[in-house]
C-alpha cells in the first residue's frame, strides 16, 4: 500500500541544513493500522507530509498503492492524492459557514463528481461517523468530538486507499478521543488502512504496529508494545519474579 525506500527530506537556507528524512524507509501493507510516535522535531510531521504528497523528497522511492510518485508533476501528484490519500487533521479544518453536509461535500465537487454521487457519498460516510441526522448543523453548533467525526466522514466521502491521521485526539477531552479512536478502530475492522501520528502511548499500545521516529529515521526500538503483547510480556516478567522468589525462599 505504501512503500517508502530510503527517503530523505532536506530543507536548507543560507546558513543552515536541516535533514528532517533520513534514509527512511517504511513498509505499510493494505489493511493495517500503524501509530507513528516519537519526540516533537523528530520528522514525524515531515513523514505525514511526504505520504501525504504536500512535500517533496530529496532522495529516495516512495511508492503509493502501486504507483511510483517520482517525476510526476504537481497536477499528476494532485490527482494522485485526491484518489488515494484521506486526511484527518488535529484543527479539523471545517469551513465554519458552511454546514457539515457542505464540508464533507466540497471535496467531492472539486473532483467533478455528479450531485447524486455525491449525495451518496456524503451521506454515506456521514451515516458511518453517526452524524447523518446533523447533516445541516454548522460546525459551532457541533462539539469538538463531533466536528473531528465531521472531519473523519470527509475523508471517507473520498473513498481514499489510505487515512492519514495527523493527532486526530489532540484537541479532545479524553471522553472525545475515546469514541474517535473507536471510529477508526471500526474503519479498520472494515478494511481501511490508517497510519496516524500520536503522541499518546495508550493510543500507540492499541494498534496493529507503532513505528518510532528519532531524528528523521526509524528507531530500532519500540517504546509502545500493542498492549496484548505488553500483557503477554509483563505476565512472563511477573512468573519469573515469581519462581525466582520461590526458589530463594
Amino acid at each position: 500500500m505504501l512503500n517508502m525506500n530510503n527517503i530523505s527530506r532536506i530543507y536548507q537556507n543560507d546558513t543552515i541544513q536541516t535533514h528532517a528524512l533520513r534514509d527512511f524507509s517504511l513498509n505499510v501493507k493494505a489493511g493495517e493500522f500503524v501509530a507513528v510516535t516519537g519526540p516533537s522535531g523528530s520528522g514525524k510531521s515531515t513523514f505525514l507530509n511526504v505520504a501525504g504528497l504536500l512535500d517533496n523528497f530529496d532522495r529516495g522511492q516512495y511508492e503509493l498503492d502501486g504507483v511510483s510518485v517520482q517525476g510526476l508533476k504537481d497536477d499528476e501528484l494532485s490527482r494522485l492524492r485526491n484518489e488515494k490519500i484521506g486526511f484527518i487533521f488535529q484543527n479539523y479544518n471545517l469551513i465554519p459557514d458552511y454546514s457539515i453536509f457542505d464540508n464533507v461535500d466540497m471535496p467531492l465537487r472539486y473532483r467533478g463528481f455528479s450531485a447524486s454521487e455525491r449525495k451518496r457519498r456524503v451521506e454515506q460516510a456521514l451515516e458511518k461517523v453517526g452524524l447523518a441526522s446533523r447533516f445541516k448543523y454548522l460546525p459551532s453548533q457541533l462539539s469538538g468530538g463531533q466536528q473531528q467525526r465531521v472531519a473523519i466522514a470527509r475523508a471517507l466521502a473520498g473513498e481514499p486507499k489510505i487515512l492519514l491521521a495527523d493527532e486526530p485526539t489532540g484537541n479532545l477531552d479524553s471522553l472525545m478521543a475515546r469514541q474517535v479512536m473507536e471510529i477508526l478502530h471500526d474503519l479498520n475492522k472494515d478494511g481501511a488502512t490508517i497510519i496516524m501520528v500520536t503522541h499518546d502511548p495508550d493510543q500507540a499500545r492499541e494498534v496493529n504496529r507503532n513505528v518510532q521516529v528519532i531524528d528523521g529515521q526509524l528507531a530500532d526500538f519500540k517504546i509502545y508494545a500493542p498492549l496484548a503483547k505488553a500483557s503477554e510480556s509483563m505476565g512472563k516478567t511477573i512468573s519469573a519474579a515469581v519462581s525466582e522468589e520461590m526458589e530463594n525462599a
